[in-house]
């Protein structure tokens, strides 16, 4: 009997063991997977607003915009990678960054996440120094084969 309530314990041990290193491994979250539309204006006066493409396999872009305070406008594109891991986001543009940013996220509307960068490049930021909201505007469209990061 008590060789039996070993090997169970064991077994139990185990699986517990499997269920939190799963828990712990990066991930793609299904919710975010889509086309994202977000806006922050900085205390400066800048309005950043983007398109941002969250694929399936871990790929994404960014299509900004920076509408400057004088009207002037600046548009660029970045790509990289995305998951979440340890109940956080984490995305790094390639190869650009060496570090990727971690925000903690939450879906408080259906159809939108908000997101508060906790670290950046190595450096832990303060409570809530940048935080942002993205809402759903279309599904994603399917990643190209062969043009992964």
């Amino acid at each position: 009997m008590k060789l039996f309530f070993l090997v169970l314990l064991a077994i139990s041990l185990l699986g517990c063991n499997a269920i939190t290193a799963a828990n712990q491994s990066p991930f793609i979250e299904a919710k975010l997977i889509g086309v994202w539309k977000g806006e922050y204006t900085e205390h400066s006066g800048t309005i950043k607003s983007w398109i941002q493409t969250r694929n399936a396999d871990g790929t994404y872009t960014i299509e900004f915009s920076f509408k400057e305070p004088d009207d002037t406008t600046k548009s660029f594109t970045e790509s990289g990678r995305w998951w979440v891991q340890d109940a956080l986001f984490y995305e790094i543009a390639l190869p650009d960054m060496t570090q990727p940013d971690k925000y903690k996220y939450s879906f408080k509307e259906k159809e939108c996440v908000s997101f508060v960068l906790i670290e950046s490049n190595g450096l832990i930021e303060g409570i809530d120094a940048y935080s942002f909201r993205e809402c759903l505007i279309a599904d994603s469209p399917p990643a190209s084969i062969g043009n992964s990061i």
